[in-house]
């Protein structure tokens, strides 16, 4: 089965073609996206066999994604797919494999698929390159390079913040103020340097220590850090969430898969202020997945997969109102009077105590409900 992703920035379009290419059973999508920079993002964790890719689309067009992966030399074929012809001289020049027009049709996907079958046989596959690091960042975070089993001892505390500050911010140039502003805001401006360039030092000794090669490079004020070859727990969460695939029976695994994945708030072992932000980020994120989820299975009427995925939910998130609510849904359904109420109980002490409310009226109804013929 031949591996692909779509990216196009017309969710149409991106449907009608996942379409086409599953009607051929040789293909298999595995990640849809709207536009080229996230798509480039995912790459490394998903690698792709063919990527079809839409010409025409703001921020960066298909032909510059395309450039892009041939200078990183990431071994995947490309077919574009536009409703203008003129592109197609330009197409060739990125050594795509084929070039189709919209609107698409069974005959030439068809065509398509075939030179994809006899690229992708003949063609000798590159190595896997080995990943050098696995970087953990749900709960506390945990770097392991060699050997695999032991993660990192830190020399300093400061220095194993700042691998996780510039690790946040992997991809962007971090100006050097807004390091110092983020990790050293009690120091002063004079002598900030200082305790930057230590922790730098200590951060890449600690690194190479377990045998992960790291870069850092500062140009216009601006700091920016190099992991090649890594592997970590949020971008592979971050490859399911933002793949824009439809969650059914064939894409359940990779959905069930980011719920393992967060194991707990992102860095949630570590008090760094300024990781706030994309803790709730993260939080967001896993939030609305257990609710594809729940919906989901609530369709397939699965309430063992409900309750398998709503616990550790309550367990790291214990004040949070929806999954209650869900739970107690869960108990009803199976008419479980007295996990219903010993739940609802606990729930009504909790919010008491921590929150001084009580439950909203849609889990009140569904209280008497149960308890009304006893």
């Amino acid at each position: 089965m031949i591996k692909a992703i779509i990216v196009d920035n017309e969710k149409p379009a991106i449907q009608i073609l996942k379409l086409f290419l599953e009607k051929t059973n040789q293909i298999e999508v595995i990640g849809c996206y709207l536009n080229a920079p996230k798509a480039l993002e995912t790459l490394i964790t998903l690698v792709p066999d063919v990527i079809f890719l839409d010409i025409d689309m703001p921020q960066m067009n298909g032909l510059e994604m395309a450039e892009i992966i041939q200078n990183q030399n990431i071994n995947t074929e490309i077919v574009f797919v536009t409703a203008y012809n003129q592109y197609a001289l330009d197409a060739f020049r990125v050594n795509a494999i084929d070039y189709l027009l919209k609107p698409l049709s069974m005959d030439d996907i068809e065509k398509t698929v075939k030179r994809l079958n006899k690229r992708i046989i003949t063609t000798p596959s590159l190595p896997k390159v080995n990943k050098t690091a696995k970087i953990h960042c749900f709960g506390r975070l945990l770097v392991y390079g060699s050997p695999e089993d032991t993660p990192i001892k830190w020399r300093t505390s400061k220095a194993e913040e700042l691998f996780a500050f510039l690790y946040q911010n992997r991809g962007n140039s971090v100006p050097k103020t807004a390091i110092c502003s983020a990790l050293w805001s009690d120091i002063p401006e004079d002598k900030v340097d200082v305790y930057l360039h230590t922790s730098i030092y200590k951060m890449k000794k600690d690194l190479q220590s377990y045998h992960i090669p790291v870069e850092i490079k500062f140009s216009n004020g601006c700091y920016y850090m190099t992991l090649p070859n890594t592997y970590s727990d949020i971008e592979e969460f971050d490859s399911i969430i933002d793949s824009d695939l439809p969650l059914d029976s064939s894409t359940l695994e990779k959905y069930e898969r980011a719920i393992i994945l967060y194991k707990n708030n992102y860095l949630d072992s570590h008090e760094y202020l300024w990781s706030l932000p994309t803790r709730e980020l993260y939080y967001q994120k896993y939030r609305n997945l257990i609710k594809l989820l729940v919906n989901y299975y609530v369709k397939e009427k699965n309430t063992i997969a409900i309750e398998k995925i709503i616990k550790p939910l309550l367990e790291n998130f214990p004040l949070d109102e929806y999954a209650h609510e869900t739970l107690l849904k869960v108990y009803y359904v199976k008419k479980d009077r007295i996990a219903f109420v010993t739940h609802y109980n606990h729930m009504l002490r909790l919010y008491k105590n921590k929150l001084g409310i009580t439950p909203k009226p849609s889990i009140e109804a569904l209280y008497n409900s149960i308890t009304k013929n006893t």
